[in-house]
């Protein structure tokens, strides 16, 4: 990955998908979700707009609805994000190219300049990808597929680890 920071200016972002990546079932939970407990280094980086030293634009791309937002607040991670991009709030939802670029619209960075991590194969790593961000896949069960070959990057089967490559390929 081959990002440009400059000190004065944010030159990238992070944006995650929700559920299945920072959020998963809960029986217990009145809002049925709960945050993956390998989410919360990932959310404190993107709430704190910082990874290795390097500032960065943060938001979060769902194919849920609105009701996002709400879940959000009540699990205390709403401000891990500048933009909150739900499938209500766009004419397609992901894989579509011209959603992922909207999210980059809003924080002011180029795609090529954008990572994007997901649970879902197609809708969330490769949907990224071929809208020119860099798409990492996260791949929460021992679902594979050849399309998986197509990915740049490794697939990661937690949050941490991506926290850690993320860290290993930005550069102050």
């Amino acid at each position: 990955m081959n990002l440009v920071n400059n000190k004065n200016n944010i030159s990238y972002a992070v944006f995650v998908d929700a559920s299945g990546t920072i959020l998963g079932g809960s029986q217990t939970g009145a809002l049925g979700v709960e945050l993956y407990p390998d989410s919360i280094k990932l959310l404190n980086a993107m709430r704190e707009r910082n990874i290795h030293g390097i500032n960065i634009k943060t938001g979060l791309i769902t194919n849920w609805g609105n009701k996002i937002n709400a879940m959000l607040k009540a699990l205390n991670v709403m401000d891990c994000f500048d933009v909150v991009i739900s499938s209500d709030s766009v004419p397609k939802g992901k894989p579509d190219a011209e959603t992922f670029h909207y999210a980059c619209s809003l924080v002011d960075i180029e795609p090529k300049n954008a990572i994007h991590i997901g649970d879902s194969l197609f809708d969330d790593a490769l949907g990224a990808q071929n809208a020119g961000l860099h798409g990492i896949w996260l791949r929460r069960s021992p679902y594979s597929s050849k399309d998986s070959k197509t990915l740049k990057h490794p697939i990661f089967n937690n949050l941490n680890d991506v926290l850690l490559y993320l860290e290993s390929i930005i550069r102050k």
